[in-house]
């Protein structure tokens, strides 16, 4: 048996396979404490061979400022490389800028140096670490210990850490963490690491209790590690990138070769591609405005969800969004105290959600309260009902729309030339319609799609990467394979290995990640073209970064599928852009491979609802996956 488990800002989702056979269920979300909602819904599980597992645990405690104190150690001298950052500034004409700083508890600067090339210039004094250990722990702080040029040797830092292991300090060391150049970026990510550790740690310790297993946590790359090697930094984007995964496994199954992932569910909008059936990831991003150099799927986040809240600023305009009603109160349907008007109570008012099959039938939406509170909202935003409940829906289509544009237009590519890959709660009920405003002619949503972000961590390969800053040519094939040969030999996992070089044109500042084979030069004359819209091919190509990956492919090739060979709509009307119409209703479990139809109409699961607007065709095929194509009737 198989058990996968994401932790959501609202639900926490459930997916248990046994054979042919699959089940999945939700549980409403302990924010303060995750592991209840695990513990609550594990009570119904029975023993299991492998459990999957996605949390926001760690990304929570960054933007919440929860994590542990902690001591930034580094050089003498350089104690505010985190403070300083770079010079880039995120709003270039704004004479007004603060920049923001990380939850330092101290930043301390200690005796001992290298030179670019590893070489010593000064000793660590193995006194004043012992002595620095001694308070750190007193006074139960952890240590991120970053020293200049760590990454070419790692001497100094494992002396201090040996230290530290000695006096029971909690510690992440850069060249453990991130050995790659660039000191305020590995340094950051080195500070996130260690201030999240004691959380994560704590936090994997209860799971193993309550599971009686270890379970593998999907990291932000989208891939599987075990608890006990993970490194906490890793997990930032351990929810979301779970359904990206997914998608990547239903490219392959399908022969959709390119995808846009749409990842609604309660708090935010997530949007990803996939291209040539592989998943886009990059080794560096951000969280809260600070960098982290880490493996990650590369998602674009907009506050826009199911619980997004609905309001009418300043300027007497209709908003949506980032405000949330969360798990608790929720929206206002949910009858558990919201007074706040949310999009699932418009959707519901819009005839979208069936206030008696929500989550299939186990909760009973309130649509008197619903009504209350979007009756009110169009007095304050002077309104008609149906045009609040359209603009609602319109201003969220807008906003995902935005970042759907800067993914491709913005990146050389047409969007019409994708499909949109639709899941999480509310994924699917706004797929099409915003594909259409995007010029995107087909959509596919998966079985599951309440819940495909923890059906998606089974589809992942096991992996265990480490990355070196290398600085050559591209050209010097003896030098890199001789440093890759020895990153392997270093990884406790053994088996499939893939290399990824960090390449750039000479005299660039950035690069791009390619797998390393024969055809390497001629994929990143490619992949630069797309990226960048040019490419030179009569300059020299560099390497600046050497990623090896040892994985191991899970024996899984297809999702089970179920269905009850009914397909008799019943209806109801729902509110379009053209009016209420007469809407066909289906239940996901009645329909059967080769069941198709034609919008407008609704097809409800018990953790999500497709809408099918009018003018679009739907069709299921043989792995249950439903296809929707826009299509102009005479």
């Amino acid at each position: 048996m198989q058990v996968a488990i994401d932790v959501g800002g609202t639900f926490t989702d459930f997916v248990v396979i046994k054979g042919d056979r699959v089940d999945h269920f939700k549980v409403p979300s302990n924010p303060e404490e995750p592991w209840k909602a695990v513990q609550q819904g594990a009570k119904n599980l029975d023993p299991s061979d492998e459990v999957f597992h996605g949390t926001t645990i760690g990304t929570n405690a960054f933007l919440e400022g929860k994590g542990a104190m902690t001591a930034f150690i580094t050089n003498k001298g350089f104690e505010d490389i985190l403070s300083i950052g770079r010079q880039t500034r995120a709003k270039l004409y704004n004479l007004h800028v603060r920049k923001k700083s990380p939850p330092l508890h101290m930043c301390l600067g200690i005796k001992g140096r290298l030179d670019a090339e590893g070489k010593e210039i000064e000793p660590v004094d193995t006194k004043e670490i012992k002595n620095l250990a001694r308070k750190l722990h007193e006074q139960n702080i952890s240590a991120a210990v970053c020293l200049l040029h760590s990454y070419t040797n790692e001497y100094h830092e494992d002396a201090i850490g040996d230290i530290f292991s000695k006096y029971d300090v909690p510690y992440s060391l850069s060249h453990d963490v991130s050995p790659e150049y660039r000191e305020y970026e590995r340094g950051m990510t080195t500070f996130m690491d260690a201030y999240l550790t004691p959380i994560m740690k704590g936090y994997f310790h209860k799971l193993e209790g309550i599971l009686d297993v270890e379970p593998y946590i999907i990291k932000s790359s989208g891939t599987l590690e075990l608890p006990s090697t993970i490194s906490p930094v890793d997990t930032l984007l351990s929810g979301p990138a779970g359904g990206t995964a997914g998608a990547a496994f239903i490219s392959r199954l399908t022969g959709v070769k390119n995808l846009i992932t749409l990842d609604i569910g309660g708090t935010s909008a997530d949007m990803s591609t996939v291209i040539d059936g592989k998943l886009s990831w990059k080794d560096q991003g951000d969280i809260d405005g600070f960098p982290i150099i880490s493996k990650m799927v590369d998602i674009i986040t907009v506050g826009s969800g199911g619980g997004s809240i609905a309001r009418v600023d300043e300027g007497d305009i209709l908003r949506v969004g980032p405000e949330s009603a969360g798990a608790y109160p929720g929206p206002v349907c949910y009858g558990r105290g919201g007074t706040e008007p949310a999009v699932t109570d418009a959707h519901l008012l819009m005839g979208h959600i069936d206030p008696s099959y929500f989550l299939g039938g186990k909760m009973t939406l309130d649509a008197d309260g619903a009504e209350s509170a979007i009756k009110r909202l169009s007095l304050q935003a002077g309104l008609k009902m149906d045009d609040t409940l359209m603009g609602i829906f319109h201003i969220s289509i807008a906003k995902m729309a935005r970042c759907i544009k800067s993914i491709t237009i913005g990146r050389g590519s047409d969007p019409g030339k994708f499909t949109m890959f639709a899941f999480g709660g509310a994924g699917p009920l706004y797929a099409a319609t915003l594909a259409d405003s995007l010029g995107i002619p087909k959509v596919m949503i998966p079985t599951m799609p309440g819940v495909f972000s923890a059906l998606g961590m089974i589809t992942s390969d096991i992996t265990y990467g480490v990355s070196r800053t290398l600085l050559t040519r591209l050209s010097d094939e003896d030098h890199i394979q001789e440093v890759a040969d020895k990153l392997l030999q270093e990884l406790p996992m053994k088996g499939n290995h893939r290399v990824y070089l960090g390449l750039r044109y000479k005299g660039q500042s950035h690069h791009l990640n390619v797998l390393y084979t024969d055809r390497t030069e001629e994929v990143f004359h490619k992949e630069h073209h797309r990226e960048y819209g040019y490419h030179l091919k009569d300059t020299d190509i560099e390497v600046v970064r050497l990623e090896v990956e040892v994985y191991r492919r899970r024996d899984f090739d297809h999702i089970p599928y179920s269905h009850k060979e009914v397909a008799n709509p019943s209806g109801r009307n729902c509110l379009f852009d053209g009016g209420w119409l007469k809407t066909d209703i289906y239940y996901r479990r009645e329909l059967a491979p080769g069941t198709s139809g034609t919008g407008p109409a609704l097809i409800e699961d018990t953790g999500s609802t497709v809408l099918v607007p009018p003018n679009w065709d739907f069709l299921v095929d043989e792995n249950g996956i439903i296809h929707m194509e826009a299509v102009h009737h005479e």
